[in-house]
């Protein structure tokens, strides 16, 4: 019972700020205020997560931990700071992370207990998060597009989320009852959303502006938020 209050009481103030955030983007007003507010969503997800960690020691539940401090350091790094590279790169470790929790939650539904396979499913990941990384790198370097390093990491980074939703996803159909599971796959595909509307706010580095794109620009700057604190907020769910 005392489990269920904590729940609704970090619910309902994720609604407050998220609110309250969300009212100060829309009408442009004090968004220094906003983005403290934002920061403050990020770092009660991760101690509600830690919260729940008192009961649960799985090493699923460690890995989301790890994921969620990781998050919090990129979020100072990128949102109250100008720290973007290595804000990228501290989101790439919370990917890693996030992809460990999911091998490690599909061991728990195999009923399997092998080390060996992490280890394995991670380095393979890797591999072949690597290689599209290069290919793709190829490819746009062949389209004479300027490749540097905030580049490199933030295409490293969108091919770690995609697989981690993937895999997240196909788990979830499995085992659609499992609640943390469906909670974990929902806190994903927002979080998704939410880097897809941050490339579409960024292509005035890669593309002229226009009128058109203007609106894209400023639809983006809202949606990025308000699809990443629900996505955090499932995501620390996810651990009860």
């Amino acid at each position: 019972m005392r489990s269920q209050g904590r729940k609704y009481i970090f619910i309902i103030m994720q609604l407050i700020l998220y609110g309250a955030f969300l009212t100060m983007d829309i009408l442009e007003s004090n968004i220094p205020l906003s983005n403290k507010i934002k920061f403050a969503v990020v770092v009660l997800c991760f101690i509600y997560a830690i919260n729940i960690g008192l009961k649960n020691r799985s090493r699923e539940h460690r890995f989301l931990i790890y994921a969620l401090a990781f998050t919090v350091v990129s979020d100072m790094l990128i949102l109250l700071s100008d720290f973007y590279l290595y804000g990228v790169m501290t989101f790439i470790l919370a990917q890693q992370l996030y992809g460990m929790r999911i091998t490690e939650l599909n061991k728990r539904e195999l009923d399997t207990i092998s080390p060996k396979s992490l280890h394995r499913d991670f380095a393979i990941r890797l591999l072949y998060q690597g290689t599209f990384v290069f290919l793709l790198g190829i490819l746009l370097w062949l389209a004479n597009v300027n490749i540097d390093a905030l580049l490199a990491v933030s295409i490293f980074y969108f091919i770690s989320i995609c697989t981690n939703v993937l895999r997240i996803l196909k788990l979830s159909v499995k085992h659609y009852d499992r609640k943390d599971i469906m909670y974990f796959a929902i806190g994903m595909v927002l979080f998704l959303l939410c880097d897809i509307n941050v490339g579409l706010f960024n292509l005035s580095g890669f593309l002229p502006i226009s009128s058109a794109y203007e609106v894209v620009y400023n639809i983006s700057s809202i949606l990025m938020w308000t699809f990443y604190a629900p996505s955090q907020v499932f995501i620390a769910l996810s651990s009860d």
